[in-house]
């Protein structure tokens, strides 16, 4: 059963481990720009999502709504991205990219493309391709379950 397996076997600790090394690799990159990791994914994340709240933006970078207040309050200082008020909603405010914002976006874009070919190499196509679908269906798998606990709670 899973219980002999060593944990550096399972699938979990190896996409862990890979996770943690990319996420290492990118606040290596993320600090010599003088940025953080979350500043790092605020940025594209707004370049990606135009006229994003800053709720919206917590949840698509995973943090709650005061910590991405700070963090777009330090990236509209360094002048990377203006906020404006929502046209419908007086409470909220987007977020834009400023021309030296979308510069850095492209830089973070090339960095990521390389720290993906370095990270592949050796590695087969036929066996990328088996990585993906297996942890597609794995993925598909765990949000399976949410849905199927969200469905027996309203059951009750």
């Amino acid at each position: 059963m899973t219980s002999d397996i060593p944990k550096e076997k399972t699938i979990g600790y190896i996409v862990h481990e890979v996770a943690r090394a990319f996420r290492r690799r990118f606040e290596d990159e993320a600090r010599a720009h003088g940025l953080t990791l979350p500043q790092w994914r605020a940025l594209v994340v707004i370049d990606q999502e135009a006229a994003i709240t800053q709720v919206a933006l917590a949840g698509c970078i995973d943090t709650d709504p005061m910590t991405i207040s700070g963090i777009l309050d330090r990236l509209e200082k360094r002048g990377l991205i203006e906020r404006y008020p929502h046209p419908t909603d007086s409470r909220a405010k987007l977020s834009r990219l400023t021309p030296e914002g979308a510069d850095l976006v492209l830089a973070a874009r090339d960095l990521g493309r390389q720290l993906y070919t370095r990270s592949i190499a050796g590695v087969e196509d036929s066996q990328i391709e088996l990585i993906f679908s297996g942890l597609s269906q794995i993925r598909d798998n765990l949000n399976n379950l949410d849905q199927a606990a969200a469905s027996a709670k309203e059951d009750v």
